[in-house]
């Protein structure tokens, strides 16, 4: 069944949820008059008056797309209705200048922005109104199924580095996710509005978007919350995710084993077959195929005239999906989950002091982590080659005693990270005169970042963990000052000149940190009526992540406090053309160059023990070339639209001198 109105959507077979739908819904259209229900603000918009909307995420300040000294492009609640999204996540596979990679595990989703892979994503600003979702341990941006889309107005993306108003990690671009003002949820001269949607689905899937607000002009307030639950989809059809043994015989032991001894190799078959399916670490529940998603968000909003108050939380608790193969790692069933929870409140205050001079204050606090019920559990045991030859066998090749014989087990660690930050922003914009536009900004944040995970082999690891051998302990102060200026000069008609630059100072404790950075841009717009022509070169900086300079791994036993920001120097051309009143045409060309691309590289380490041994350790290695184009042909008529995009994207690694074609890039 699907049953659509102006404020609620969904589809279901649950009668059940059939019924609870409908109660939401007969309540939300008795709060709305039928007038304000069949005239929803950007439905029956035309593309021209699409192409007015304003987006506020290239500088601070409301602009048209076609003036902002950015490449942008507008999702629009009425494209998300349409396209028929029920996460966030695929609203960037239909968009351009996006790769995808979907692993349904620890990280749900990954985006390649621009052709940049990376582990995670890490090098693009997400943001809720204009506060950093990005977390503060990792800058990775958990991306899921958490987000709600009932409470969204419009998306904007920005492309190309955007340091010069945000300073570090808004490094590729921006997604910035506008949501919805209390005005617009309640309709005609109501006190209150309700929009939303449920969803029941394959895999055990339900979830529910519900947004209330209520208020005045002056004074409002709105909360949404979206809850979600789900199997996702069974891989234990695939090879990698069955959890069965038996496709390794005999011969596979010997030769992984590297020996030609039949009595040995059956005993390490022998012992997989037993402690994989009958370790008591397991509960007693033979391991199998399990990615079960818990994910909810709760976002609220108070407006008291000029003050805005605001505060989110989300919480992921998802398994590995195909993160890890069946050789390696458990799902949700059997105990395996990772569970970050990020929140934030802030306190926004905008003044508009007269026709040419208006100031914003806006300060948040952050606080990420990840739940001490995050675990993993490990297998070790001949198979996968986490036990070797030397626990079966003596120096003459025979079977060892059975009390001298390696017995394979499940190993089972809990981790934790914990970290906050206090941000506060202060920029104005004033207007001299009508060529003239200067936008200036002052911004602190002060933050004490966990540096590497608390791991314990016992639950809770918030209290049972040993600290990581970090000197200084594993918490690091981190001061981050920064103040920047944009400069809008109308030369002459149709052709406006950006300047603007942004400089930096980061300390972390006393004498870490990598100091005084300074970053320009410059744009050059060329706007006779519904055409566009842009010329723009900006530089940006991404600053290594806490987990990225501190953290170490068995597998990495040295960190790297000093690892310098990577920089990228961009060049963009961009054409946007409102064609007719139905078509709109745009097209971008860029290059971009990067430099100190953090990299992963093998050096001689001296243990505890004073042996020298081999470790890896993160540097500054690497360096990268990225051109590409991207364009859209968006058409809408009274009741059709079409959307039509393309990307060609062309990264190469430039590190020795040599080219290097990029993997998993279009």
């Amino acid at each position: 069944m699907e049953y659509i109105n102006r404020h609620v959507y969904f589809r279901v077979k649950n009668q059940f949820l059939v019924f609870v739908f409908m109660c939401i819904s007969a309540f939300a259209l008795a709060q709305n008059d039928k007038d304000s229900i069949l005239g929803d603000v950007l439905y029956d918009l035309s593309l021209e008056d699409l192409l007015k909307v304003k987006i506020s995420s290239a500088s601070r300040i409301s602009e048209n797309v076609f003036d902002v000294p950015q490449t942008a492009l507008i999702i629009t609640e009425e494209d998300i209705r349409n396209r028929g999204y029920i996460d966030l996540e695929q609203l960037f596979h239909d968009i351009p200048g996006f790769d995808i990679s979907r692993g349904n595990g620890t990280h749900y989703a990954i985006l390649y922005q621009r052709g940049y892979r990376s582990n995670n994503t890490d090098r693009t600003l997400l943001l809720i109104d204009g506060v950093e979702e990005n977390d503060l341990w990792s800058n990775n941006i958990w991306l899921s199924k958490q987000y709600p889309l009932s409470n969204i107005k419009r998306v904007e993306v920005i492309y190309g580095p955007s340091s010069t108003i945000y300073g570090p990690n808004a490094f590729i671009g921006i997604i910035n996710i506008v949501t919805k003002k209390s005005d617009e949820i309640i309709k005609g001269n109501n006190k209150i509005g309700i929009t939303g949607q449920i969803n029941y689905g394959s895999w055990k899937t339900a979830f529910a978007d519900l947004t209330i607000a209520a208020g005045n002009k002056d004074y409002s307030f709105s909360l949404t919350g979206r809850y979600y639950n789900s199997q996702e989809m069974d891989l234990s059809s695939f090879e990698d995710w069955d959890y069965d043994l038996s496709g390794y015989d005999l011969n596979y032991y010997k030769e992984l084993l590297g020996t030609n001894n039949d009595n040995v190799a059956q005993m390490a078959m022998d012992l997989d077959n037993q402690y994989y399916y009958g370790d008591t670490a397991l509960h007693n529940i033979p391991p199998h195929y399990s990615n079960s998603k818990k994910d909810y968000y709760l976002y609220g909003k108070i407006k008291l005239k000029d003050f805005l108050i605001g505060f989110s939380t989300f919480k992921r608790d998802e398994g590995y999906g195909a993160w890890y193969r069946d050789d390696f790692e458990l799902g949700p069933d059997n105990g395996g989950r990772w569970v970050p929870n990020n929140s934030f409140i802030y306190l926004k205050y905008e003044k508009k002091i007269s026709d040419k001079f208006s100031i914003t204050s806006f300060t948040r606090f952050k606080e990420h982590k990840l739940v001490g019920s995050s675990k993993e559990l490990y297998y070790m045991g001949y198979f996968n080659q986490n036990m070797s030859l030397s626990g079966l066998e003596d120096q003459n090749g025979l079977l060892l005693p059975d009390s001298l014989i390696l017995k394979p087990y499940w190993y089972i660690t809990w981790y934790h990270t914990y970290s906050i930050q206090m941000r506060s922003e202060f920029y104005t914009k004033f207007s001299p005169g009508k060529k003239l536009d200067i936008i200036t900004g002052l911004e602190l944040r002060k933050g004490l970042i966990q540096g590497s995970y608390l791991i314990s082999e016992e639950p809770n690891p918030e209290e049972t963990a040993s600290p990581p051998d970090i000197e200084g302990g594993n918490n690091f102060q981190s001061t981050d000052l920064g103040v920047y200026a944009q400069l809008n000069y109308k030369l002459f008609n149709n052709f406006n000149i950006y300047l603007g630059g942004r400089l930096d100072n980061n300390k972390v404790r006393v004498t870490g940190g990598y100091g005084t950075v300074f970053m320009p841009k410059m744009a050059v717009i060329y706007r006779p009526g519904n055409f566009s022509l842009k010329f723009i070169y900006s530089e940006a900086y991404k600053d290594a992540g806490f987990w990225t300079k501190y953290g170490v791994t068995p597998g990495r036993l040295l960190n790297n406090p000093n690892l310098p920001p990577e920089k990228v120097q961009n060049f963009e051309t961009s054409i946007l053309w409102n064609l007719t009143d139905n078509i709109f045409i745009d097209f971008s060309a860029f290059h971009a160059s990067y430099t100190n691309a953090i990299g992963t590289v093998v050096i001689d380490f001296i243990d505890e023990q004073g042996d020298t041994v081999q470790t890896t350790q993160h540097q500054a290695i690497g360096s990268m070339e990225i051109s590409g184009i991207q364009s859209n042909i968006i058409y809408k008529s009274k009741n059709y639209s079409a959307y039509f995009n393309y990307t060609y994207t062309y990264p190469y690694n430039t590190e020795n001198n040599n080219k290097l074609r990029i993997g998993d890039i279009a």
